[in-house]
């Protein structure tokens, strides 16, 4: 990202750090858009993540079915707007599979990382069979090109047996992995042509207290590097779906939750109340729940977050879609506005 906004340096100032000057709404200084974005994502989508590559944006996420019975496996779809899509082909079709391999059944929240020329896949996977029976578990892939094909790291066993794993890469080159293990965050130092840690995971943080935000699960982490920073989002189902920070001045931690969680996302009645925790409902907002989010460079060349919001009421009511959101820094602080489900428009 520090290498692409370096080489959009003087281009001029029509384009943005990080804008890329070929795609089409590049071409002006604004860009307008509504959430939650439904077209061209058929049956909606989950844990979205949204990465630019080859002059076009790209999207993948949790295909339907989201809940009952195996889905289709990893859907990839492209884009020049980012408000209109289209489905380009499966990553991983499960239909292709080998029903004897451990990642048959499931694939959740899926993401891409470009890494030294290289596009590296990590899917939560799960199985159903009496052979490989388990709830989740990380599948590592590998492609020279982002719509691949890809070659599985971690054919006989997963890499872990936890939830929602997301890879990053520090500035001198370092991996790490970072996913969620029962009520904690955890993180280790990976190998990504060997398809394994290297040394023992740590923890990262834990479930909040009995009356916190995030006291029922934490999921779904993303690491970004800002001004010598670190920043792991991640998201807690405890009173819908919200999403929450926390900081830390190395990769390996400590990691400090922010003391403003949680910093975007909804809440509704029936998890509150489930939870044994106080609702508190915007009643402004349509959204019962938006969450999981990714990080990616917007058409401003800010970054903003990528992730799924499901509304409460009209004919898209209880369908994951795609919302997307600018990110703002506010003395180190991450702010940002929403969710937003009316038009909104940047300028540049």
């Amino acid at each position: 990202m520090m290498q692409r906004r370096a080489m959009m340096k003087g281009m001029g100032a029509a384009v943005a750090a990080g804008a890329m000057p070929d795609l089409a709404l590049a071409k002006g200084n604004s860009f307008t858009w509504q959430n939650p974005i439904f077209d061209g994502i058929t049956g909606g989508i989950r844990d979205a993540q949204v990465l630019r590559d080859g002059g076009r944006w790209h999207l993948v996420g949790t295909a339907p079915e989201f809940w009952t019975g195996p889905n289709l496996g990893v859907r990839i779809f492209s884009s020049d707007t980012l408000t209109s899509w289209g489905e380009e082909r499966l990553l991983i079709d499960r239909s292709k599979l080998d029903p004897s391999v451990w990642y048959y059944d499931r694939f959740w929240a899926p993401e891409i990382h470009r890494i030294e020329g290289k596009y590296w896949l990590v899917v939560n996977c799960r199985n159903e069979s009496e052979a490989h029976k388990h709830s989740h578990g990380t599948l590592l892939a590998r492609a020279d090109a982002l719509d691949g094909p890809y070659e599985i790291l971690t054919p006989k066993q997963p890499l872990v047996t936890g939830n929602d794993m997301t890879i990053f890469t520090d500035d001198d080159g370092q991996t790490f992995g970072y996913w969620n293990q029962e009520k904690v965050i955890k993180g280790g130092r990976l190998w990504l042509d060997g398809g394994k840690f290297l040394g023992e995971p740590w923890d990262c943080f834990y479930v909040g207290g009995p009356q916190a935000w995030d006291k029922i699960g934490i999921e779904g982490p993303y690491v970004i590097k800002r001004d010598g920073r670190y920043y792991m989002f991640y998201s807690s189902w405890s009173r819908g779906y919200e999403i929450g920070y926390a900081t830390a001045d190395r990769p390996e931690g400590p990691w400090t939750k922010f003391s403003g969680n949680p910093i975007y996302g909804a809440q509704n009645e029936r998890e509150c109340e489930k939870a044994g925790l106080a609702c508190n409902v915007d009643t402004r907002t349509p959204y019962r729940a938006v969450g999981h989010n990714e990080v990616f460079t917007g058409p401003d060349g800010r970054l903003w977050i990528s992730c799924h919001g499901i509304l409460r009421d009209g004919p898209h009511a209880g369908i994951p879609s795609l919302v997307i959101e600018p990110i703002d820094f506010v003395n180190g602080e991450i702010r940002i506005k929403g969710p937003t489900s009316t038009p909104q428009t940047v300028t540049w």
